[in-house]
């Protein structure tokens, strides 16, 4: 029985990877068509993918960790049923919650406890900023995509209050709202064999949670449940699972995966709380996830595909004169095939169908 199921998954995924692919190539073909009308260099975009998957993968690997996260956190709540678009938010508390503890943290503490430390410290903070939505969901019936949304807000102007004021380094002389270096003992290394680069460890933690989700959702009873209550919250009641235990539960591990990303980009990027360290990296995430089918083995090589193009949209910017935004052109045309790939069905799907008056 199982090889016969495996049998049948392969050509399904094999199908699904070869529609991904062809539909990042019919993404990348509008983008040479748009710089060749605006006057730009048509393949600027293409061989800046090329070089930062040949001459840069440091930068590549820098830029995919987060993506990976941020698809990921998203996925997460979204099997269940859950449109998480906090994970900005969420990123912001899980920094300012870990920066709160590495400032306590003895400069004697070995290195790795240190990291363990504010590593555990970012998750909680970021999975407890989920949990509002999640109970304004449960108990007051709030729509969670508003909710959400309006709480990024809240995590990028508490972090701009505390680099302005509470957190902001004395020592500092110029016009920069940070705080203090943080202590080395909580720095997370950089990859040795990628340097000098901002590679670090975190690659690692992402593959980790790769791994940890996709046996989660395919190989436990909760991976069943959580995709029960995604699908068919009322046959999940009937079935005895607890669509309420649910929400909560995916809403405060997407957040825990998003105050890692937080965690990450202060203490193996910035070594310091910087006002807008975070460019926008939950918003990528859910095209990083869109892209991978919401699947996390899709979502890891969809994250290394945008990690290559935001890295390539950087170095494009410095060797040539198209701007690195240009990328985002990329991602938005993703989004509108992707959609069209949606809704096409929906609207195609005659009013009425499958149902019978009673």
């Amino acid at each position: 029985m199982n090889n016969s199921r495996l049998k049948q998954k392969i050509p399904k995924a094999a199908g699904e990877v070869f529609r991904q692919i062809i539909l990042i190539i019919i993404s990348l073909l509008f983008t040479v068509v748009f710089l060749a009308l605006s006057g730009y260099e048509p393949f600027a975009v293409i061989n800046g993918i090329i070089e930062s998957l040949t001459s840069d993968i440091a930068g590549t690997v820098r830029w995919a960790t987060p993506l990976i996260l941020a698809g990921l956190a998203f996925c997460v709540s979204r099997k269940a049923g859950f449109f998480n678009l906090g994970i900005d938010g969420q990123i912001y508390l899980g920094a300012v919650t870990g920066v709160c503890v590495a400032l306590l943290i003895p400069e004697g503490m070995s290195h790795p406890l240190g990291v363990v430390l504010v590593l555990i410290a970012a998750m909680t903070g970021g999975a407890l900023f989920a949990l509002i939505p999640a109970f304004m969901r449960v108990y007051l019936h709030t729509d969670e995509v508003v909710s959400t949304l309006l709480l990024n807000f809240v995590g990028s102007f508490f972090v701009r209050f505390l680099v302005n004021g509470p957190m902001r380094d004395p020592g500092n002389n110029v016009n920069l709202n940070a705080s203090p270096l943080l202590a080395r003992n909580t720095w997370l290394p950089r990859l040795s064999f990628l340097a000098p680069s901002s590679a670090n460890a975190g690659i690692y933690i992402a593959i980790a949670m790769v791994i940890l989700i996709a046996f989660v959702f395919y190989q436990t009873t909760l991976g069943h449940e959580i995709k029960i209550t995604g699908s068919n919250p009322l046959l999940a009641r009937y079935s005895g699972i607890q669509p309420n235990r649910i929400a909560i539960l995916v809403m405060m591990f997407s957040g825990a995966v998003a105050g890692m990303i937080g965690a990450i980009e202060v203490f193996a990027v910035q070594h310091r709380l910087l006002a807008d360290f975070n460019p926008s990296f939950g918003f990528d995430g859910i095209v990083v996830a869109l892209l991978g089918n919401n699947n996390p083995i899709g979502i890891f090589f969809s994250g290394l595909f945008f990690g290559a193009l935001r890295n390539g949209g950087i170095n494009m910017e410095r060797a040539t004169d198209v701007p690195s935004a240009v990328t985002k052109i990329v991602m938005a045309i993703i989004i509108i095939i992707i959609s069209i790939k949606i809704t096409l069905p929906m609207i195609r799907k005659k009013p009425g169908a499958g149902y019978k008056a009673t």
